[in-house]
């Protein structure tokens, strides 16, 4: 089993076939025409859900292992007699723990080892000995899921039972159902198409992957005598699709994007498969110089691959392609493994009411469509009603967080029983069918929606600040981590001059085409005497020109002009405050843009005024860095430390306004939302038709509003500690 692993990780890896078969006729003892069958072996890419060991643990006992009947035994089976239990298995002897500990001790079988030992599970290598779900969204999903419970707990005590609500829909309705069997009778038809092509044409067995190559092969183009490798133009007849002279390359690498889809994957060259290797198309340095014609010649594959030859497909497919389905994935995956993490607070004896072990019956979960169903149908979707969104009355208002804690009490009032019922009814009927039997299903008491609308406008979401490490206790023992990008990427030069305001000109390249306006073109940087020959002849070649017929003129101007055609880059001089680079002498040779603020100060001086300070990543990160308001004001007092995501208290007319942190700028305001606001804030702010504005102060109003930080826990209590500054000696 070891050799065969190490010939298969070979295959994987291996950029060079000749070298690969001299390799499997010296090595391994293969015969010419054999080393060259193997080599030309497709190796699939993935994941297996058990490890080397665990497999050949279990293979061993299933090779010498028989039940009762004296049939081989199966991966349970083998599993149980090896391991004492199967892999969804609990432990039957399972305690109740009396809150829920580090995901690490609960779901160990779950996550990958980590470098063993001891640790407290409050130090921070505490991942580092125990491992870590490698999925960033599911670690965080249950530590917080962890500090949620817990303060329940430690507030109202273990809750009898836990509801759980999953990301996955109920039974397909008809209409539905016949989308989808529409869609696999097409499917089916071609599958048949192709089976008989590869039996007749081909002569080659009727496989699902030999019909994938097919499919793959004929995807590059209607006409199959115009069918060309993508990467390198040379033509892939239907002779090469089965003796090795073809691969089947995922076009975005799969251990980077776990993408194995069919929108993913192309029939290419092989020797062009191994030149790419594990890298993107656009990211083959051999392939810079004929990048434009792969690009051409994507444009004859479907929709859904050609945008992943773009430069930025690896960013687009974090960003659109793969968003949606990733979230439902870490969602699914998550819920999976909150089962079996929430299940530890309750002892396994008691899993079982009819005498059989079950360790998740204390924990039941429900589909998000049937909360949905449930919410509307109770009426509960204009809890949360605003007359200036009338569409909110048919789905809930996702423009406010308190939608969630809606779900929750729907889904704490859901049984077993009601849960089958809806099911049912979803899957035989259309809207007016599900309304038909929701009329059946009562709301839990009389007065429920009344009183949930009570809770729920008084609810206080809670926000998770990511305020990064910058603690100097961290730099001291080797941990000190960034909290973002310290400056923009963009390197700036230095002319040593001046605007009428006092801000240095600096000076970047930047490509031709970015110009969108005439009124760009007068950056462009000129000479000592602030004449430019390129400027005056592009002005020219665009004069009364603007939107697109600009960008046409600046496109023509680079291929056709007399003296400056090809020109692709031009320097351009603008005032902006950059953070300098210095040499070794203290000169500062070349400067960048801050790429954000880290902090927001604000410091009550001795004459009783609050003046504010913004203190930019850059300079949060600097061990030396002291404050310039604090030097200029050695008795001033610091009122609050602030960061994105933090929580203020404002006093108006009303009361106590909560408001959280969404950013600052370095003029001295602070930018606030109402702690329930979602959505996208910035795009509301400049909706006219939106009610929602932000919230702006500055210091002398914070200090009007008697504004301070509050902390909001995981189950919304305020801890405020009020207008300290008033109550403290003089």
């Amino acid at each position: 089993m070891a050799r065969q692993a190490e010939i298969t990780e070979r295959l994987r890896t291996a950029s060079d076939r000749d070298e690969l078969i001299v390799w499997l006729r010296t090595d391994c003892g293969l015969a010419a025409d054999n080393a060259r069958a193997v080599a030309d072996t497709v190796v699939p890419e993935g994941f297996g859900r058990l490890g080397e060991t665990a497999l050949s643990s279990l293979l061993d006992e299933m090779t010498r292992g028989v039940d009762d009947n004296g049939f081989v035994i199966t991966e349970a089976e083998a599993a149980i007699r090896v391991y004492g239990r199967t892999n969804s298995q609990g432990d039957p002897n399972r305690e109740a723990e009396e809150d829920l500990p580090k995901y690490q001790q609960i779901l160990e079988r779950h996550i990958p080892p980590g470098t063993g030992g001891k640790a407290d599970p409050k130090a921070p290598e505490w991942d580092e000995v125990m491992g870590r779900i490698t999925n960033p969204t599911v670690h965080i999903a249950l530590n917080q899921l962890r500090r949620v419970v817990n303060g329940v707990i430690a507030k109202h005590g273990r809750p009898n039972r836990i509801a759980i609500e999953l990301g996955r829909e109920l039974k397909l309705n008809e209409q539905k159902r016949q989308e989808v069997n529409k869609r696999i009778g097409a499917n089916t038809r071609a599958a048949k198409e192709r089976s008989e092509k590869l039996i007749e044409t081909h002569k080659q067995p009727d496989t699902g992957y030999n019909r994938l190559r097919l499919k793959l092969w004929e995807e590059l183009n209607p006409q199959p005598v115009n069918r060309v490798c993508i990467y390198c133009g040379k033509p892939i007849s239907g002779n090469m699709l089965f003796n090795g002279e073809a691969d089947v390359d995922h076009i975005l690498p799969y251990s980077k994007t776990l993408d194995d889809g069919e929108g993913n994957k192309l029939l290419c060259c092989q020797p062009c498969n191994r030149e790419k290797r594990n890298r993107a198309p656009a990211e083959v340095p051999q392939w810079r110089g004929r990048y434009d014609e792969i690009l051409a010649r994507a444009t004859t594959l479907p929709k859904n691959k050609q945008w992943r030859f773009a430069e930025d497909a690896m960013t687009r497919h974090g960003e659109e392609e793969g968003f949606l389905a990733r979230q439902v994935t870490d969602m699914q995956y998550m819920s999976r493994l909150a089962l079996t993490y929430l299940a530890a607070l309750y002892p396994a004896e008691e899993a079982g009411i009819d005498g059989v072990f079950r360790q998740h019956s204390r924990v039941r979960a429900l589909p998000g469509r049937m909360t949905e169903m449930l919410r509307r149908n109770w009426g509960l979707n204009d809890l949360l009603y605003d007359h200036n969104h009338a569409e909110v009355v048919k789905s809930k208002n996702r423009l406010d967080h308190r939608h969630h804690a809606i779900d929750a009490a729907v889904i704490a009032c859901t049984s077993r029983a009601l849960i089958q019922k809806l099911a049912s009814a979803s899957a035989r009927a259309e809207t007016e069918g599900a309304e038909r039997v929701a009329r059946e299903v009562r709301p839990p008491w009389p007065t429920f929606r009344d009183e949930l609308r009570e809770k729920v406008r008084a609810t206080t979401v809670s926000h998770k600040p990511d305020h990064g490490t910058v603690s100097r206790g961290g730099y001291a023992n080797g941990r000190g981590q960034t909290a973002g990008k310290l400056h923009n990427d963009t390197a700036y030069g230095y002319t040593g001059e001046k605007d009428a305001k006092g801000n240095d000109l600096v000076v970047r390249r930047v490509p031709l085409s970015h110009f969108k306006k005439p009124a760009d073109l007068m950056a462009i940087r000129g000479n000592a005497h602030g004449h430019s020959e390129l400027r005056d002849r592009l002005w020219e070649a665009t004069r009364d020109t603007e939107g697109k017929a600009f960008e046409a003129a600046v496109q023509r101007f680079i291929e056709k002009d007399d003296k400056f055609a090809g020109i692709r880059h031009v320097r351009v001089v603008e005032p902006l405050k950059t953070i300098p680079i210095r040499d070794a002498n203290g000169r500062a040779y070349k400067g960048y843009k801050g790429d954000s603020n880290h902090r927001y100060d604000v410091w009550q001086l001795l004459d009783g005024k609050w003046k504010a300070e913004v203190v930019s990543t850059f300079d949060a990160h600097q061990p030396g860095w002291c404050s310039p308001l604090r030097a200029e004001h050695p008795t001033a007092k610091k009122v609050f430390s602030l960061q994105q995501g933090d929580c203020v208290a404002l006093e108006g007319e009303d009361g106590r306004r909560l408001c959280r942190v969404v950013k600052f700028a370095e003029s001295g305001q602070l930018i606030l939302c109402d702690h329930h606001e979602a959505g996208a804030l910035k795009s509301r702010d400049a909706d006219k038709q939106d009610p929602f504005k932000y919230i702006s102060r500055g210091a002398s109003t914070l200090r009007r509003d008697r504004a301070r930080q509050v902390r909001i826990d995981e189950i919304g209590q305020v801890f405020d500690p009020g207008a300290w500054w008033e109550k403290a000696p003089d």
